[in-house]
C-alpha cells in the first residue's frame, strides 16, 4: 500500500447568531461577544429558561426548513473558492442531531402539509439537498450522533478521503432550535437560566443556539494542484463511548479520553504536541467537569499551559453543527495564531486543571501548530478531531 492521502482545509462556511459568515463568527469571537438573547420565534413562558442564541431567519419560500437554509448559506461560502466542485468523487457528509424536527412536530400537531412537510421532517434531506445543489455524485451520509454529529461527520469525510471513496467532501453540521427541541432540554433541566458559562466556576447549564458550519476537505496534491488556499490540516479523528448513562457523563472522562489518544494515535501525534484546545464546554457542572478530568488526564500537567476556548457561550450550543464550527473555530486558530476568549467565561474554579483565555484575544508566545478539538453527546458519544497548521 502507497502513503495515504493527507486531508486539508480548503474552505469553510458559518451561519451563527452572531452574524452570516465566518468573519462574523471570528470577529464576534475575538471580541467576546454573546449573541444569546431572550427567545422571540416562540412562547417560553411554559419554560423555566427564556434564552438561546437564535437566528432571525424565517423558512424558505420553497417551504425549506431553517437548518437546511442555514446550512445552504454555509456550505455556499465554503465552496466560494472552488466553482468545480461535484461529479462522482465528491462527497457530502453532513451531522445533525434533530435536522426535520420542526416540520414533523408541526404536522403532528395539526396533519397538515401531506407528503411534503412529511419529507421535510427526514434528518436526511439536508444532505441529500446539498448533494443535489452540488452535484455531489460520490458518497453521501447524515451522521446523527447528537451533539457529537459535526465532528463526526468531519472526521467520516476524512476517512472517505484518506481510504479513497472521495477527492473531496464537503461535511459540517445544521441544526436549528424548535419549540420542541427548547422543551426537550428544558425538562431535563439542562439550560442556563441565564447564559451558558463554559467552565466557570458559576456555571450552570447550556444555552441553546443554532446555525450551521461547513468545511471543505480535500486531499492535499490536488488542493495544491489547483492552487488553493490551505487553512489547517486534518491530521486525526477518533471516538469513544462513555456506555455510562443517556444524559450523565462518565465522570473521568474515559470516553472522551479514548476519542482523544485515537486522534492522537491516527495524526502521529503526542499529548504533548497539542498547542490548543477547543472544548465542547456546555457549561453544564457534568460534562465540563467530565471534560476537564479526561482533558487533565490526556494532556497531564500541561493542561495548565494549553490554552482553551469554548464557544459556546458565544454562539449557544447548536447541537448537530456544534463540533463543525468548533473544527473551523481551530482551523481559523491555526491559520491566525490568536485565541478567542471564552464568552461567559469569568473565573474559574480554584481546582480547574485547564486554562480556559477569557476577558481578551490571546497572541501565544509558542506558535499553535497542533489543535484538539472535542465533542461530546448524550449517550455518551464523544468525538475528538486533530487539525494542524498548514
Amino acid at each position: 500500500m502507497g502513503t495515504l492521502p493527507r486531508v486539508v482545509v480548503t474552505g469553510i462556511g458559518a451561519e451563527t447568531a452572531l452574524g452570516h459568515g465566518v468573519s462574523a463568527l471570528w470577529e464576534g469571537a475575538l471580541l467576546g461577544l454573546s449573541a444569546i438573547r431572550p427567545v422571540t420565534r416562540f412562547d417560553t413562558r411554559r419554560f423555566h429558561a427564556r434564552q438561546a442564541a437564535l437566528i432571525d431567519r424565517e423558512r424558505g419560500p420553497d417551504g425549506a426548513e431553517l437548518e437546511t437554509l442555514f446550512a445552504r448559506d454555509a456550505a455556499v461560502e465554503a465552496l466560494a473558492s472552488c466553482p468545480d466542485f461535484g461529479g462522482g468523487r465528491a462527497g457530502i457528509a453532513v451531522g445533525t442531531t434533530l435536522a426535520g424536527n420542526g416540520a414533523l412536530t408541526e404536522w403532528l400537531a395539526e396533519r397538515t402539509g401531506g407528503a411534503g412537510a412529511l419529507s421535510r421532517g427526514d434528518p436526511g434531506a439536508l444532505s441529500r439537498d446539498l448533494a443535489h445543489r452540488h452535484g455531489a455524485r460520490g458518497p453521501v451520509s447524515t451522521v446523527s450522533v447528537a451533539c457529537a454529529s459535526g465532528a463526526a461527520a468531519v472526521g467520516l469525510a476524512a476517512e472517505w478521503i484518506r481510504e479513497g471513496h472521495a477527492t473531496w467532501v464537503l461535511a459540517g453540521g445544521a441544526d436549528a432550535i424548535s419549540p420542541f427541541v427548547f422543551s426537550g432540554f428544558d425538562a431535563l433541566r439542562a439550560l442556563s437560566m441565564s447564559v451558558a458559562r463554559p467552565f466557570d466556576v458559576a456555571r450552570d447549564g447550556l444555552t441553546l443556539g443554532e446555525g450551521a458550519g461547513f468545511l471543505l476537505l480535500e486531499e492535499e496534491d490536488q488542493a495544491r494542484r489547483r492552487g488553493a488556499s490551505i487553512l489547517a490540516r486534518v491530521a486525526g479523528y477518533g471516538s469513544g463511548s462513555d456506555a455510562h448513562h443517556m444524559t450523565r457523563p462518565d465522570p473521568e472522562g474515559r470516553g472522551l479520553r479514548r476519542a482523544v489518544e485515537t486522534a492522537l494515535l491516527q495524526a502521529g501525534r503526542a499529548a504533548s504536541d497539542v498547542d490548543f484546545v477547543s472544548a465542547h464546554g456546555t457549561g453544564t457542572t457534568f460534562n465540563d467537569a467530565m471534560e476537564e478530568a479526561a482533558l487533565a488526564h490526556v494532556l497531564g500537567a500541561r493542561a495548565r499551559t494549553v490554552p482553551v476556548n469554548g464557544i459556546k457561550g458565544a454562539i449557544g450550543h447548536t447541537l448537530g453543527a456544534a463540533g463543525a464550527l468548533e473544527a473551523i473555530l481551530s482551523a481559523l486558530v491555526l491559520a491566525r495564531q490568536r485565541v478567542p476568549p471564552t464568552a461567559g467565561h469569568a473565573k474559574s474554579r480554584p481546582d480547574s486543571p485547564l486554562w480556559v483565555v477569557s476577558g481578551a484575544p490571546l497572541s501565544p508566545e509558542r506558535p499553535i501548530a497542533v489543535a484538539l478539538s472535542t465533542s461530546s453527546a448524550f449517550g455518551g458519544t464523544n468525538a475528538a478531531l486533530i487539525l494542524e497548521r498548514a
